[in-house]
């Protein structure tokens, strides 16, 4: 059975369930009410009309039900919730709320009508939900109870009860709300504009698209920005279509494209540099991207943050961060790799003419991270960021790169500080976290 059979609900021959039959019976009592116009008086000698309401009614998905037993009245409503209602489905959720009946499901239809099922809450009448039982029995003509709320004497909540709602709403095409909605409508723009972002023309960040740093943005950037705010003034009055974005952009994908967004732009970084150093700032082309040494600093620690940032929303909002831990590892590592790579003064070898700047931290990418951070007191470049995460999952895939990285860390410009909290990371994480793999292989086998 399809959607709309779903709303083909017998609330009583008065009740308008759509804005669409709040017209048709607006305009069918103002032209019973017309004095002035002519109704043409039936012949007496005509033939008597056909049934409107026949004993077997055929539903919109081609479901046969037995109204035989029915009185015309009782026929006439059961044609017209079976063939003519359309009532669109929002969405679908199970309670999960304290204070609501065990067991109850919501059904939250266009038109803010939102039908409830099961629990102690009192039946609707409802013909629908069969569509998901059996095709042997719906082979023979449906028996209805006069009443609605039951079809072959079973009830759609038993029905939802045997199969999940889960289940019937993946055969029946519904949008099933599987966790929480956003708070406000803040905390929702928050999520839809995190979605669109995985699609912005310029590969921005979520917070960067979010919060852009300029307003000297690509054409297509700011109308890609117009229509994320307009989707999402839609989104935030129909969570249905909020809960069908999430279903296709899901968080899988999103962290999929941001982690290829972040490898893609710390290559673009050091690139950036590179072409710098070798071109200086007037030389390269036109469309080329140059950094100097304190521009590329700043960027590299922007990319750090997004990462942490990313991160720590997953585990906000209680989701497996597994892959979400594992991919940032690997894109943290790989920065602090390639940092201290550049443990170099870049502009010894330049042959474009300018003087090179005498304050180390600009000239040495290496002494602008690792040791500009250590001096000024801010959180040790990359290692915050890794120590937050599981360290498991940082040595298991990254040891030999970490055992490169101390070595090049072990020379004169790395500051003492920096070092002892990277032997942190690197040996006691390492410690711990196999501590704790073998607990666990323990417990395993006491339970076994």
């Amino acid at each position: 059975m399809s959607l709309e059979q779903f709303s083909k609900l017998s609330l009583g021959d008065a009740m308008v369930t759509t804005r669409a039959g709040t017209a048709k019976a607006a305009r069918a009592s103002r032209s019973l009410q017309d004095p002035d116009h002519d109704h043409p008086l039936p012949s007496i000698e005509s033939s008597p009309p056909v049934s409107p309401t026949p004993s077997l009614v055929i539903s919109t998905n081609n479901l046969q039900y037995n109204v035989s037993a029915f009185d015309s009245d009782l026929r006439r409503r059961a044609k017209r919730g079976l063939e003519e209602n359309e009532i669109r489905m929002k969405y679908c959720a199970v309670s999960d709320d304290e204070h609501s009946p065990e067991g109850t499901k919501y059904f939250y239809i266009d038109d803010d009508i939102t039908v409830a099922m099961g629990g102690k809450l009192r039946r609707p009448r409802c013909d629908q939900i069969m569509s998901t039982v059996p095709e042997s029995i719906q082979e023979q003509p449906l028996e209805l109870s006069p009443d609605g709320s039951m079809i072959q004497d079973v009830k759609p909540a038993e029905i939802l009860d045997d199969k999940s709602l889960a289940s019937i709403a993946t055969d029946l095409k519904w949008v099933m709300r599987d966790e929480d909605l956003p708070e406000d409508d803040d905390d929702t723009r928050d999520a839809v504009i995190t979605m669109l972002s995985v699609f912005e023309p310029q590969d921005a960040l979520p917070g960067e698209f979010k919060y852009p740093e300029s307003p000297l943005t690509s054409e297509r950037s700011k109308k890609y920005q117009e229509f994320a705010d307009l989707f999402t003034q839609y989104a935030t009055r129909d969570p249905g279509l909020y809960l069908q974005v999430r279903k296709i952009i899901d968080p899988d994908f999103q962290t999929r494209v941001f982690f290829e967004k972040i490898d893609t732009r710390v290559n673009l970084t050091f690139n950036a540099l590179d072409e710098y150093i070798t071109h200086g700032p007037t030389n390269a082309s036109p469309e080329a991207l140059r950094f100097d040494i304190p521009s590329c600093a700043k960027k590299l620690r922007a990319l750090v943050k997004a990462i942490a940032d990313f991160y720590q929303e997953q585990i906000d909002d209680e989701r497996d961060a597994r892959d979400v831990a594992v991919r940032a590892a690997a894109a943290l590592v790989t920065i602090l790799d390639r940092v201290t790579d550049r443990n170099v003064n870049a502009y010894a070898d330049i042959t474009w003419g300018m003087e090179a700047p005498s304050d180390a931290a600009e000239t040495n990418l290496f002494i602008a991270l690792v040791e500009g951070t250590a001096a000024g007191g801010a959180a040790p470049f990359v290692l915050s960021a890794l120590m937050a995460l599981p360290q498991d999952d940082v040595h298991r895939n990254h040891w030999e790169t970490l055992q490169s990285i101390e070595q090049k860390l072990d020379h004169p410009h790395t500051p003492p500080e920096y070092m002892t909290a990277f032997r942190k990371v690197v040996y006691e994480s390492r410690k711990r976290a196999a501590s704790e793999v073998r607990e666990g292989e323990s417990k395993r086998a006491m339970q076994e």
